[in-house]
């Protein structure tokens, strides 16, 4: 008898409710167990124990094999839980610790309760949520959870249950590891060799290898954590450079800059647009006020063409050069650079004011009263989207189209290439900007990114697939009361 064949993969998961209500988990298990549908007599026969050895034969025997008996999980393996040849071998195992010739069965509730406690391990074998590396860990507590359901009968009923507990925080832990030779899939390894060494009857085996577990856990997530935000902070800086560069380069593409106040625009002013996205980021006030008072100096500096043009910057630069400073004295730059810049953008001006054929050396301020943001420098009425912005406005409804699932923080298994194994990673960043998806490995490094549009059809193709962080236990049990259930109908 093979625990994980397919028998379960059209059985419908049973509902959150159900597998919560203990009385339906205990009547279907119960039933089960003592195959009510079999020969009463057979029962009564098994539970006189003269033909069968009795409970503790079996507890003893799965003491003498808990460290001899393994099991590995091959991936596309048909069979990894054979039950015929574990029943056989701890058949074997009494025999030999009680010196019996003559030929003895277990008896049918145990045999049938080891067989219930395999399908669970069948249905963590088939769980796709779990990686082959973590598989492998859990097929080696076998034994032990088979001793358990036998010695405590609220096992199956108590999620609460330090055993179910430590299954289900293996793989919680465990969730982005792919190899053996990962050291946390290496430190769990010790804690189970722990655990098989001193499980006898009593619980608190179970017990000491979760808090182990559980403070590894919490080891685990801080340096994830702690990494995964550096690696947020470097993505978003070169974000932000990339975004600056792509704005200066867009808005200065059609203007000579003089070259004295090349600097001003090239290092000064992009220092304080990259600290306005860094502290506040792209939505904020203060990012679309940096590409306006961009906007305004570029403007400014466009060969004077008519009488209008002459006032308006005679009336104006003033005010662009003391906004300028203004600004730039916000960010930690050297205030002398800062002078020297500024004082440069205003000797342009005031050259330019001078050296202009509309220049009038008697001209009355006509428009002394009005102020930057009413002149035709802050005139936006022909501005047309940047690059960026067009970006932007395409990448909103890209996201959109993402399923409300695909949100940061949740683990993936990703597509990677035709001729290359899939990856387990967490989503740790969606740009709004450019509607990428950045995913990094459980040590917080940047692994892939990939497009918004891509990933919807990766993920409606299911070449790649959401890992459900659930209890593996409660999933596996209610696949296995489902099945159960289904059969007996």
């Amino acid at each position: 008898m093979s625990a994980d064949n397919n028998a379960f993969d059209n059985t419908l998961k049973m509902d959150t409710k159900k597998i919560q209500d203990k009385e339906y988990v205990s009547k279907v298990i119960s039933d089960y167990v003592r195959n009510q549908s079999a020969d009463t007599n057979a029962l009564q026969s098994s539970a006189s124990g003269k033909n069968y050895f009795n409970r503790d034969d079996v507890l003893k025997a799965l003491n003498n094999i808990q460290l001899t008996y393994k099991t590995h999980y091959v991936a596309g393996q048909q069979v990894n839980i054979n039950t015929d040849t574990f029943k056989t071998t701890l058949l074997n195992s009494m025999a030999k610790l009680n010196n019996v010739a003559a030929p003895k069965s277990m008896n049918q509730i145990d045999g049938r309760t080891i067989d219930f406690v395999e399908m669970i391990f069948g249905a963590f074998l088939r769980d796709p949520n779990i990686s082959d590396a973590v598989k492998s860990l859990l097929l080696r507590l076998q034994i032990p959870v088979i001793k358990t359901s036998l010695i405590d009968h609220n096992f199956f009923y108590d999620n609460k249950h330090s055993a179910r507990k430590l299954l289900d925080t293996i793989a919680h832990l465990g969730i982005g590891i792919e190899e053996e030779k990962n050291t946390v899939y290496q430190t769990i390894n010790l804690v189970v060799d722990q655990l098989l060494r001193s499980f006898d009857k009593n619980t608190v085996s179970f017990r000491t290898a979760l808090s182990s577990l559980q403070r590894l856990t919490t080891i685990e997530h801080k340096k994830l954590r702690q990494n995964e935000d550096v690696t947020r902070k470097q993505f978003i800086q070169e974000h932000a450079r990339q975004l600056v560069l792509s704005e200066l380069q867009y808005h200065t593409m059609e203007v000579k800059l003089p070259r004295p106040v090349q600097p001003l625009l090239l290092n000064n002013w992009s220092t304080y647009m990259f600290s306005c996205y860094l502290k506040f980021g792209k939505s904020s006030y203060e990012w679309q006020e940096s590409i306006d008072i961009l906007k305004i100096i570029t403007k400014s500096l466009m060969p004077i063409n008519n009488q209008e043009g002459w006032n308006s910057l005679k009336n104006n630069y003033h005010e662009i050069v003391n906004t300028v400073r203004t600004k730039l004295e916000l960010t930690k730059q050297s205030k002398e650079r800062i002078f020297m810049a500024t004082a440069n953008l205003s000797k342009h001006y005031e050259k330019a004011i001078k050296d202009s054929e509309f220049f009038e050396a008697d001209a009355i301020e006509k428009e002394r009263n009005k102020q930057l943001k009413d002149s035709i420098y802050a005139d936006k009425s022909n501005d047309s989207l940047s690059p960026v912005e067009k970006q932007a406005k395409s990448a909103q409804s890209l996201i959109a189209e993402l399923p409300a699932f695909v949100k940061p923080g949740v683990w993936f298994k990703i597509f990677t290439a035709e001729d290359m194994p899939p990856r387990r990673l967490k989503l740790s960043i969606i740009a709004q900007e450019n509607a990428k998806l950045v995913f990094v490995d459980r040590k917080g490094s940047i692994v892939i990114e990939k497009e918004a549009e891509t990933f919807t059809k990766e993920l409606l193709n299911n070449q790649s697939q959401m890992l459900e962080d659930h209890s593996v236990f409660d999933h596996a049990l209610s696949q296995v009361i489902s099945h159960i259930s289904s059969s007996h109908k």
